[in-house]
């Protein structure tokens, strides 16, 4: 119960009135961490490293995001002109993009017709290829 106390308010007063003489050995050791400069500076440099990382993890959840919605709509395009009864060739052309990429995108649309644009995103990031 005392250790629980310690851990709730670690202050000099908690720790001078315990009876437990590892809580005070605890209590000697934590304020040699607090007050060492060395150390808090690491502290403060792992701080803003986890910082980073979470920030560069969040730029690479938006960039994956923009990329996923950029081949929602490139497929939707697709869709629509090859309703138009447009070629592979034409429809690369017209959207610009390569005509590898247009070809299987109409071949998995022609496969699946009931698949949405996000359902044909996953399915190739799935299988390894990834969205021109």
């Amino acid at each position: 119960m005392e250790f629980l106390k310690y851990v709730e308010q670690s202050t000099d007063q908690v720790a001078a009135n315990s009876k437990s003489e590892r809580i005070k050995k605890i209590h000697e050791r934590v304020r040699q961490v607090k007050s060492s400069e060395e150390i808090g500076v690491k502290y403060m440099q792992a701080w803003e490293e986890k910082i980073y990382e979470r920030e560069e993890g969040r730029e690479e959840g938006r960039e994956e995001g923009r990329e996923e919605g950029r081949g929602e709509k490139l497929i939707e395009q697709i869709k629509k002109k090859m309703e138009k009864g447009l070629s592979v060739q034409t429809i690369a052309e017209h959207i610009e993009e390569a005509a590898e990429y247009v070809e299987s995108i109409c071949k998995l649309l022609q496969e699946h017709p009931e698949w949405t644009p996000e359902e044909i995103c996953k399915y190739r990031k799935g299988n390894g290829k990834t969205q021109e």
